[in-house]
């Protein structure tokens, strides 16, 4: 999914009865690791592998490549390893030529969010040189989601903007609906001032320059 540089290699594959007393892995979990045929910890980005100077938002992400005996992704496996994990993260999960990845923004482990892609047949991304590591997180989170990221926001600031422009997505796409079907003249106008504001709000959350 992603081509990182081989600066950033680690390659350490872990045994499973070994992870599973290191995260007291639950019964669930032990169910889903039978679908799993091997954990490594594939790659670890940090200012030293970048060779840029220290991130304070994003320290370090470690990246996991967990493959699979059949086209699966263990949710729950993923989230209990993950605990256990105190720094960034991504999850590649591969069964054959297929490809999925997982990762969940850790500003707050209560209520932490994953996002997910689809899975593709090896669609690979060149990492671009010279990124801090919170770059680099932008960069890998962009292929999770609709919108691209801007260089001179936070992780933070471009998830939310990207939360917000998903709901306005969504908004105006019912909005649309509901302006088609709707018979009641003053109604339709109520919608369209809806529908209006609703595109206003997104072409400035969609400007550079804001």
């Amino acid at each position: 999914m992603f081509n990182f540089s081989t600066k950033t290699l680690i390659d350490k594959r872990f045994k499973l009865a070994d992870l599973n007393k290191q995260i007291k892995a639950s019964k669930e979990c032990k169910k889903e690791e039978l679908y799993i045929e091997s954990v490594t910890l594939k790659n670890i980005i940090s200012p030293k592998t970048l060779n840029s100077e220290i991130d304070k938002e994003i320290k370090e992400v470690y990246v996991f490549e967990i493959i699979m005996k059949e086209r699966f992704v263990p949710e729950i496996f993923i989230r209990e390893l993950d605990k256990n994990v105190m720094l960034a993260t991504l999850f590649l999960i591969k069964h054959e030529d297929y490809e999925c990845g997982c990762l969940a923004y850790k500003k707050d482990r209560y209520k932490e969010k994953y996002y997910a892609t689809n899975w593709e047949n090896r669609i690979d991304y060149d990492i671009p040189l010279g990124s801090s590591v919170s770059q680099t997180y932008k960069f890998i989170l962009s292929k999770f989601f609709k919108y691209d990221f801007y260089e001179n926001e936070t992780v933070d600031e471009y998830i939310k903007r990207n939360s917000k422009l998903t709901k306005l997505d969504y908004q105006i796409e019912k909005t649309n609906k509901a302006v088609y079907y709707e018979v009641q003249s003053k109604k339709k106008f109520e919608y369209n001032a809806r529908l209006k504001e609703y595109i206003e709000e997104r072409e400035l959350l969609l400007r550079k320059d804001k």
